[in-house]
């Protein structure tokens, strides 16, 4: 099994009690290992419940670990068990509650890990494709400004030369005047914007 339950929450207590029952079966298959300790594998058992069905069919498999401990593994077998064996386990009990809690709450933070790198991810996925797309726009309005801007710039100078060869000196030579220079000023801004490779922070900005 490689995650949680991704089914309801009958299906993760139906695998709590299927996990505990695997561990007596094998605990009845195998009589010598709990020849030294009665309630071995019933707190893996707990382990493996929290850990794929969560806090809930944890707690609820410490139970049945619990019940079974009491009814099969502790001499004389049945609820008539002595003093020293409900001391045994009760013992049992706070392991696997705290064998529960643990494993359900390092799995829910590795799934929270998890999500957080995906999330993670799927940012670093959207930055880069918003960073190639800016590139792709810069780089055709590079292409169509710049042709067109230098055609105007060199007509504007043209005017320019010949009014002030003709020595006209009105309005109309300081308006080509600012047309030059706001002409050198966008060649200027947009030189380095057909360079997509450029790093972000240092992309001109638009003179005033």
């Amino acid at each position: 099994m490689s995650g949680r339950w991704s089914t309801g929450a009958a299906s993760r207590y139906a695998g709590a009690v299927g996990i505990v029952l695997m561990a007596i079966v094998l605990k009845a298959v195998l009589p010598g290992l709990g020849a030294m300790h009665p309630f071995a594998l019933l707190p893996g058992a707990v382990a493996l419940a929290a850990w794929y069905g969560g806090r809930g069919p944890g707690l609820f498999a410490t139970a049945l670990v619990g019940l079974a401990s009491v009814y099969l593994f502790v001499p004389p077998q049945g609820f008539a068990a002595s003093l020293p064996e409900v001391i045994g386990v009760g013992g049992l009990v706070v392991e696997s509650v705290l064998v529960a809690m643990l494993a359900s709450q390092v799995r829910s933070a590795l799934d929270q890990a998890q999500a957080a790198s995906a999330a993670s991810a799927t940012a670093h996925r959207e930055a880069e494709f918003a960073l190639a797309v800016r590139d792709e726009l810069l780089l055709l309005w590079t292409t169509q400004l710049r042709g067109p801007m230098a055609d105007v710039e060199t007509a504007a100078r043209i005017a320019l030369a010949d009014l002030e060869g003709a020595g006209y000196t009105g309005n109309a030579t300081q308006q080509l005047r600012e047309l030059v220079a706001t002409s050198e000023r966008v060649g200027r801004t947009t030189a380095g914007w057909d360079k997509p490779d450029r790093p972000p922070d240092e992309q001109p900005e638009l003179e005033k």
